[in-house]
């Protein structure tokens, strides 16, 4: 489980490395040119009133956006790729059958250090690099939660269930990261529509199958395998309430995002100023 920790710690601090260095030649030389293409064009023709200053903050909330729709869509392909007919993805008991002599597959190795090193990375690139926003503190705490979530499954050997866990998130975030890009290219019916497709995604992934499916699995069926509850229970399963929370305060905003839209027609983020 714990085999070849040094190894480990090296390949983490590498790719912990290598996203905010990735994010900023193509920050550079990709999506902030890609942004003034698209959006100076579109903004100039439907608003009179923008400012330098208001452009620039689109231009980095539109690179920001497809940083992150590029990172969660590679993580969403290597997580299906890891979990593509794997009898346990659907089958809750078969998270914890056999462990710990689990195979930790090179889709799921490549899986788990992409995540981690992208949510170790993100604990700073939030704080120094990110446009600020009205839930700054819980997404901190959201990277922190995740970031040893994802190293703690991957010390004890919890790889199937943190595999699912990884996959029901990184579906959400692809959907939420599109609808924005539409958003800011003021391309209000497919944002729209990509909007509808992540509150219902958010809805069944999120406050549906990740508490029925993954805790409830965690709570009950994991003291089986590891005849009781040791420490490694309550912080596995506490950092999985966390997010379970994380997930219940966001979907709130979502409702008045919702609410914002059916009675203006338009999508507008409420955590924001202007998008």
């Amino acid at each position: 489980m714990a085999s070849e920790p040094v190894q480990q710690l090296v390949t983490t601090a590498c790719v912990t490395v290598l996203f905010p260095l990735l994010r900023w030649v193509l920050n550079d030389h990709a999506f902030e040119p890609l942004a003034q293409r698209l959006l100076q064009p579109v903004w100039q023709q439907s608003d009179t009133k923008v400012t330098p200053e208001r452009m620039r903050t689109a231009v980095q909330k539109f690179s920001e956006s497809i940083w992150k729709l590029l990172v969660y869509s590679t993580f969403l392909a290597v997580g299906v790729v890891t979990a593509w007919r794997a009898p346990w993805v659907l089958d809750t008991w078969r998270f914890w059958d056999g462990w710990p002599n689990h195979d930790f597959t090179l889709p799921m190795r490549l899986l788990y250090n992409l995540e981690l090193g992208f949510y170790i990375s993100s604990i700073f690139m939030i704080q120094v690099w990110e446009v600020r926003r009205k839930d700054h503190w819980p997404m901190f705490g959201h990277h922190i939660a995740a970031a040893t979530l994802i190293a703690t499954s991957m010390h004890f050997g919890f790889w199937r269930v943190g595999t699912v866990v990884m996959l029901l998130h990184d579906a959400n975030d692809v959907l939420m990261e599109a609808a924005k890009l539409a958003k800011y290219c003021k391309k209000e019916d497919l944002s729209l529509g990509l909007f509808a497709s992540f509150v219902v995604a958010w809805l069944g992934l999120r406050l549906v199958c990740f508490p029925l499916m993954v805790i409830r699995s965690t709570l009950y069926e994991l003291p089986g395998v590891l005849d009781g509850r040791p420490p490694m229970y309550y912080v596995f399963n506490g950092l999985l309430m966390m997010l379970l929370l994380l997930h219940c305060y966001w979907f709130t905003l979502i409702m008045r995002v919702v609410f914002v839209t059916l009675t203006t027609g338009q999508t507008q983020d409420v955590r924001e100023d202007d998008d």
